[in-house]
């Protein structure tokens, strides 16, 4: 696919529907699932869970998050202690994204999807029935 065409994909306007707790977004590729609410302001997300079901394949667990939020994490931990007073962060599945918003963060899974490296950036969440578990 084509730089102008993948552009072209991932400016397409979103449809966001509701199912339970979480909003869900469909794009070529995949079908990506987080908590929130519809009356959020999305594109100031910095820090965002997100369940990537991956078309035809597994579904992964994704954090993401900006450097800002990072910071606030550290920040806050000087204060209270944690993490050796905010001297380090980990957490696993992080990807960084260079801005907030749903559209960055649908970015960069997007990217993650279509590069194949998806699997290397985030781990398979287990289907409970064990059909499809392609962590076995």
């Amino acid at each position: 696919m084509s730089e102008a065409s993948r552009r072209q994909d991932i400016d397409t306007p979103m449809e966001i529907t509701q199912d339970g707790p979480f909003l869900v977004i469909e794009r070529d590729g995949f079908v990506a699932r987080f908590p929130a609410r519809r009356n959020d302001d999305l594109e100031q997300l910095q820090d965002q869970d997100i369940y990537v079901t991956v078309t035809g394949g597994p579904t992964y667990y994704a954090s993401l998050m900006t450097l800002d939020a990072i910071n606030a994490v550290l920040s806050r931990w000087e204060q209270t202690g944690e993490a050796a007073g905010g001297r380090y962060f980990y957490t696993t599945d992080l990807v960084i994204t260079p801005r907030p918003g749903i559209t960055a963060m649908l970015e960069a899974i997007d990217g993650l999807v279509r590069d194949g490296e998806i699997a290397n950036a985030c781990q398979i969440i287990p289907d409970p029935s064990g059909i499809g578990d392609e962590s076995d």
